[in-house]
């Protein structure tokens, strides 16, 4: 029953991963930075989002592998699979499995913070 609630949580927080990310980057488009600096802010809101994603698996009980799985799968699953679907409201959050440069650098930094965020231990009771 564990095992069934983690992948299923896991699903959840890999859709929100894919949103959140779009909406990042959305963000950094429509504040007008460029080249250089919306770099850097993809990259500092994407450790925020790897901050997020291992605080929500910590909430959650999940086990701690959760969260770096779940931004692999946020950023190259969850868009294809969107994608896919043939509705407007899909199609926003959509794209296809293959990371740019930048995209793959903004994983990596997501990831290391999610990994350095749960490798902080937690209250001791």
């Amino acid at each position: 029953m564990i095992g069934a609630r983690s992948a299923l949580l896991g699903a959840l927080l890999a859709v929100a991963v894919a949103i959140a990310y779009q909406g990042v980057v959305r963000l950094v488009e429509a504040s007008g930075a460029v080249d250089q600096p919306a770099v850097i802010l993809i990259l500092l809101l994407s450790a925020f989002l790897g901050v997020l994603t291992a605080v929500a698996t910590r909430m959650l009980r999940l086990p701690g592998a959760t969260a770096p799985t779940v931004l692999v799968l946020g950023w190259t699953l969850v868009p294809l699979m969107l994608g896919a679907i043939p509705s407007a409201a899909t199609q926003l959050f959509g794209g296809d499995a293959a990371l740019s440069s930048g995209q793959a650098l903004a994983l990596a930094t997501a990831t290391v913070a999610a990994a350095v965020t749960l490798g902080v231990p937690g209250d001791r009771r």
